[in-house]
């Protein structure tokens, strides 16, 4: 061992063959970028660009649209969900002034057909290569890393020996409020914008926002915002009138606007308002020239401009300086943030995913964003972005911790929780789901798991309707006590309305319905809080929560729920080849062999074989019938057969046409976790067959229509006419689930209590893989190889620094700061598997 700074090596990079995707592009070598070659993808391909507070939504065509704190409540632009043409947003035109030629530096909105364009999708940023009529353009968006600022920088090159006289033309359409707006008409007439020549921008700013607070009523407050878009070059002319732009009757593509000589501003309180600013430029033959826009955000028409000036106010030279540097900036800020935890595997792709993309997607749309190209939530929900801030646990776990108390915060004093809310009004939706408020008490434990810090117990935060601050250990415990009061005469947890899957959402509404997922969920949180309350009883070091409570029984108490639990979900939950989902308020069965339609469920089935509900030969033949009625090509289905009827007594579920969605489709959340039974049970061929189908690289886009570098919500069931298709992508809580479920079970790299658990479960084709780890201030280099020769007996042999290990936990570190070589040789799988 040597010590060292506790930080983790990247692993090298290897020289790989290009991964080409269909048609439409290829990831870069390093995998970082995903190089889209053919904007007329099947479906948008977007990137979610953001920092904590401000983000941007940009697609292949260059449609999209900006927010700021709350990408529904607060969206700077405004863009119409039009995923057919995609062709609004943001747009920056080029026109040449001698041929009187017109293109776009991005396919929309001109979509120009003899012109070339390359999207290149990054970590951060988006960059779009143009090359028309002789003129080369590189158009890069992004925000700044911590400002509130949207920079785009342009890059032009004159291809010929000409000179060539051009008119650059930035243009956005202004939301300043609540979108997606069902009442456009009425909204414009509150937006104010003005025009500052001096400044070389366009302000605007909303005297009504469209959210209500008992103080100020309803439409009775303003935007708390105010917005600037300005050039880093002189401006020869600006319009604020969406009408005296596109013309009458007009549109984005060829704008009457840009054919006229003189414009006529328009600014104020009275038009359709836009920001139009047209900058002349002159490029010789064979020059090169750079240029920008800014689009600023503050809290006042002062502060939008100070920040404005910051990019624009200096020179163009400045400026693009300073645009380089913030760019460099963001880059080297997704490296080094997900640089501490890598993996190398045969197959390039789901390193790819798994090192960068996922984790940008968890990250950047989930926890910062709260935002995708189908969904503009804005709000945090409870269970959600608890389950996405996993993705810091390997990498800054100070993060997860934030997250953590930051929900604790959003508890009531019964144990009830918010289902979701949103920042800027705090206003929420109380929930009457059953898991909402236990993925507090999940996280927690994960995250002791990780670090071994038992001193989050103590962080204090309070409850929705009381002041006083109560350790998150009184959270979780109360969340707990609302669950066992809220149990069945069987013993059985109620479903209430919805257990993870929102669209079960009649299921229990009588408060007699049982969710019998929730109990194998609940029965892994009573091994883990059981665990914690006997190490908080026995802690000399750490600081020990509140000395009243009384760790002992606590945990002896939660060891017999959890006895009771398992034996009362096997009595009552079993259905003789599976596991059901739940039972409805009137006592019917629902995933059982005697329905019709919704007969088995996957995450009965999965989470009963994770959390050791089922006993052995149980976990067998339930993983059997997920093998026989649920694995597809597509990934492992929610349920099925799908529901082809809407029924009123299970919810929502049943009104999506079969095979959308939790209808009778992969729900990539849920498949995640079927990658991690199949894991479990050591089916390895599942575990190739699950990996290869989650993997949207892998697939026909033609086919399956989404973007091949981040994982989708759903892909359409067997009973679609559509099957495999992609959708609803970006905000899924399934990127996170995947570098994990990769990581910890098919890489087979676990934390547990007192070590790392060395479980690997590789697929069969798989000879060897790599690890780069934190662990407990200390960083792990695992090497993981296939055993030659036939199956042992023996499990993985584990050398910890060339010392062969008597069982397979790597134990806790003693020291910090200190890197250890970890070598994993496993037996080969039996055919069977």
């Amino acid at each position: 061992m040597t010590a060292v700074a506790p930080t983790v090596t990247e692993l090298p990079p290897k020289e790989t063959a290009p991964v080409v995707v269909g048609e439409f592009g290829r990831f870069s070598p390093d995998g970082r970028e995903f190089w889209i070659t053919d904007p007329r993808t099947p479906r948008p391909w977007a990137n979610i660009i953001a920092n904590p507070r401000m983000g941007l939504a940009v697609s292949q065509t260059g449609s999209g649209f900006t927010w700021i704190d709350n990408s529904q409540l607060a969206v700077i632009t405004r863009w119409q969900q039009d995923l057919a043409s995609d062709s609004s947003g943001r747009a920056i035109y080029v026109r040449d002034l001698d041929s009187q030629e017109l293109w776009s530096l991005a396919p929309a909105p001109v979509w120009r057909p003899d012109a070339k364009h390359e999207c290149r999708h990054g970590l951060g940023y988006t960059t779009f290569i143009t090359e028309v009529a002789g003129i080369r353009s590189e158009w890069t968006l992004f925000v700044h890393a911590d400002q509130t600022v949207e920079l785009w920088r342009v890059e032009l090159h004159n291809l010929t020996d000409q000179a060539r006289r051009l008119e650059l033309c930035g243009c956005l359409e202004w939301n300043c409020g609540v979108a997606p707006s069902p009442r456009r008409e009425f909204h414009k007439l509150f937006i104010e914008t003005a025009f500052d020549p001096e400044q070389r921008a366009v302000f605007a700013w909303n005297h009504m926002w469209e959210v209500s607070s008992a103080r100020d009523g309803y439409w009775n407050a303003s935007f708390p915002y105010v917005a600037a878009f300005g050039a880093t070059d002189p401006v020869s002319a600006a319009q604020g009138d969406k009408s005296a732009f596109i013309g009458r009757y007009g549109d984005r593509r060829s704008p009457e606007a840009l054919t006229q000589t003189i414009w006529e501003p328009s600014f104020g309180r009275h038009d359709d308002p836009i920001a139009a600013l047209r900058v002349p430029i002159e490029l010789q033959g064979g020059q090169q020239r750079g240029l920008g826009f800014a689009l600023a955000v503050g809290e006042s028409r002062g502060e939008a401009t100070r920040l404005l000036q910051s990019w624009s106010g200096d020179g163009t030279e400045v400026a693009l300086d300073r645009m380089n540097a913030a760019l460099d900036e963001v880059r080297a800020g997704w490296r080094s943030r997900l640089a501490d935890h890598r993996i190398d595997t045969p197959e390039p792709s789901l390193n790819f995913l798994v090192n960068d993309w996922v984790r940008y997607q968890a990250v950047s749309s989930r926890l910062w964003g709260r935002c995708g190209y189908y969904q503009q939530s804005g709000a945090y929900g409870y269970r959600d972005q608890l389950q996405d801030s996993q993705v810091w646990l390997t990498i800054d776990p100070q993060q997860c911790r934030e997250q953590v108390n930051l929900h604790a915060g959003r508890q009531f004093a019964d144990g009830s929780v918010y289902h979701w809310w949103h920042p800027l009004t705090e206003q929420g939706h109380v929930t009457r789901m059953t898991d909402d408020l236990l993925w507090l008490a999940f996280v927690t434990a994960n995250y002791i798991k990780e670090t071994g810090d038992l001193s989050i117990l103590n962080d204090a935060t309070p409850f929705l309707d009381d002041a006083e601050r109560y350790p998150l250990v009184e959270h979780v415990l109360r969340a707990f006590r609302r669950v066992f009061a809220r149990t069945s005469p069987r013993g059985l947890p109620y479903i209430g309305a919805g257990d993870w899957n929102d669209g079960l959402s009649a299921v229990g509404l009588q408060e007699s319905g049982e969710s019998i997922w929730l109990g194998h969920f609940l029965v892994g949180l009573l091994a883990d809080w059981s665990e914690i309350f006997r190490r908080a009883a026995a802690s000399a070091t750490d600081p020990v929560p509140d000395a009243s409570l009384e760790w002992p029984g606590l945990a002896e108490e939660f060891s017999a729920r959890r006895r009771t639990l398992i034996a009362a979900v096997n009595e009552h939950g079993w259905d003789g080849e599976w596991y059901l989902r739940a039972t409805l308020d009137d006592g019917s069965k629902l995933g059982s062999r005697d329905n019709r339609v919704g007969r088995i469920f996957l995450n009965a089935q999965t989470w009963a074989i994770l959390n050791d509900v089922a006993p052995p030969e149980r976990a067998v033949s339930c993983w059997n019938s997920v093998r026989t009625h649920l694995i597809s090509d597509a990934g492992a289905l929610l349920l099925a057969p799908a529901f082809d009827t809407p029924d009123e007594r299970v919810g929502y579920i049943t009104r999506y046409g079969p095979g959308l969605r939790e209808n009778g489709g992969v729900y990539t959340h849920a498949a995640t976790w079927a990658i991690a039974a199949a894991c479990k049970m050591k089916d390895h061929e599942s575990v190739r067959r699950l990996l290869t189908a989650i993997n949207p690289a892998l697939k026909d886009p033609e086919r399956f229509w989404s973007e091949p570098y981040v994982l989708p919500g759903n892909v359409d069931g067997p009973d679609s006419p559509h099957f495999g298709r992609g959708g609803w992508s970006w905000y899924t809580g399934s990127a996170q689930w995947l570098h994990r479920v990769v990581t910890q079970w098919v890489l087979g790299i676990r934390p547990e209590w007192d070590g790392l658990r060395i479980d690997p479960c590789m697929p069969p084709g798989w000879r060897r893989a790599r690890m780069t780890r934190p662990w407990r201030g200390c960083s792990y280099e695992l090497t993981i190889e296939r055993a030659d020769g036939p199956r042992g007996e023996g499990g993985a042999a584990v050398s910890l620094d060339g010392k062969l290990l008597s069982g397979d936990v790597l134990p806790c570190p003693v020291r910090t700061g200190e890197r250890h070589d970890v070598h994993i040789r496993i037996d080969r799988p039996t055919v069977s598997s």
